[in-house]
């Protein structure tokens, strides 16, 4: 595999001026290791424009120097699966290029699964197998293995085919300009930070609690989410979200009691007072500042047959336009468009973005549709 790796300061050069060619499109992907840390740590990017193979190692280089990300964004960009290369990038860059593609995304439009892996779409589209060996090797270690770049490398290379093809496949179906336009809503939902005050929706059988169990499990895990950032750890590392639950639902008010929640040695050690601090605090806030009690989608007794109703009505719209319904109309932007109209008043629905399921190319799509709901 031919391919071009970029570790001193006269190869960096060499891609500034890479860079600096006319707008094109290019492949790229990254190299990640994201094991004991809340960000992920950034070990390789692929770039291939169809001519050059570029690894870019961003350990041994200093990117900031050339203004590499600003000369990336001039570009148009290709990616698979691109959900934490986006969120890896993202911090360095204004935009995500002058477009992004996910080939995983087209996959979907074409109708191979919404979750189509790289291996399996390069099989399907050149009739090359590649071997994934290397996916879970240690991206940060210097030197890398000529088998590691060799793999870093097919992972640009390869795409470019696959990406022709699929171009091709979706232009004559009139399809291409949708799969833009889900690249780029799903791209921008990389580029939310995460809402210290809903953090607690995201914790496993939260709807189970009280409201003012809610109100301390919501403080909890904004501390926890806020330590977790700060310390650059995952946050189940700071305290598994189940402590979180007991925590909240026991409201220990001594060390012994903390100890019965089933909390970690470690995480005791670390952070028993402070958690202990959160509770009792917690307990303090006024009844009319608690959380809303959880209300599952389950439990509300139109669900069931609107959830069918959705379902027949993205059926007959993928007989129409040959866009696959779980595509339309998957499971959690119907529950988006649920907690949307059913949980938000109408001024509160005037005043918020429309859900993704009546927006942009779904709501062009789906429009003639939607009355029979």
């Amino acid at each position: 595999m031919i391919y071009q790796i970029i570790q001193t300061p006269s190869q960096l050069t060499a891609l500034c001026e890479f860079l600096d060619q006319p707008t094109t499109t290019l492949m790229l992907d990254t190299e990640f290791v994201r094991t004991r840390t809340y960000y992920a740590k950034l070990g390789l990017i692929q770039i291939f424009d169809g001519h050059q193979c570029l690894l870019v190692d961003p350990v041994l280089n200093d990117l900031d120097k050339c203004e590499f990300w600003q000369r990336l964004e001039r570009h148009h960009w290709v990616l698979h699966a691109f959900g934490e290369d986006l969120e890896i990038i993202n911090p360095h860059v204004r935009q995500f290029g002058l477009s992004v593609f996910d080939t995983q995304i087209a996959a979907s439009f074409l109708g191979h699964g919404i979750s189509l892996g790289y291996q399996g779409l390069i099989q399907q589209t050149t009739g090359v197998l590649l071997d994934k060996g290397e996916s879970r090797t240690d991206w940060l270690a210097r030197p890398l293995s000529e088998r590691q770049l060799d793999y870093a490398a097919k992972d640009v290379i390869y795409l470019k085919a696959a990406y022709e093809q699929q171009c091709e496949e979706l232009k004559a179906k009139g399809l291409y300009d949708y799969v833009l336009s889900e690249s780029a809503r799903i791209a921008a939902i990389r580029c939310l930070k995460p809402k210290e005050q809903n953090a607690y929706l995201d914790v496993k059988n939260a709807w189970k609690l009280n409201r003012q169990e809610l109100a301390i499990l919501q403080q909890l895990a904004a501390w926890r989410l806020r330590t977790a950032i700060e310390r650059d750890m995952p946050v189940n590392k700071v305290v598994h979200a189940d402590t979180l639950w007991a925590i909240a639902k026991h409201q220990p008010q001594t060390k012994n009691d903390l100890k019965n929640t089933g909390i970690s040695p470690q995480a005791f050690r670390i952070h028993a007072q402070n958690l202990l601090h959160i509770v009792k605090q917690a307990q303090q806030i006024p009844e009319q500042q608690w959380p809303e009690k959880i209300k599952r989608m389950i439990d509300y007794p139109e669900y069931k047959p609107t959830l069918s109703k959705f379902r027949e009505v993205a059926t007959q719209a993928e007989h129409q336009t040959g866009i696959p319904a779980d595509v339309l109309a998957p499971k959690r932007l119907i529950h988006e468009f649920f907690t949307w109209h059913w949980k938000l008043s109408e001024q509160e629905r005037q005043n918020s973005h429309k859900p993704a399921l009546i927006n942009g190319w779904r709501e062009e799509v789906l429009k003639p549709y939607l009355p029979t709901l």
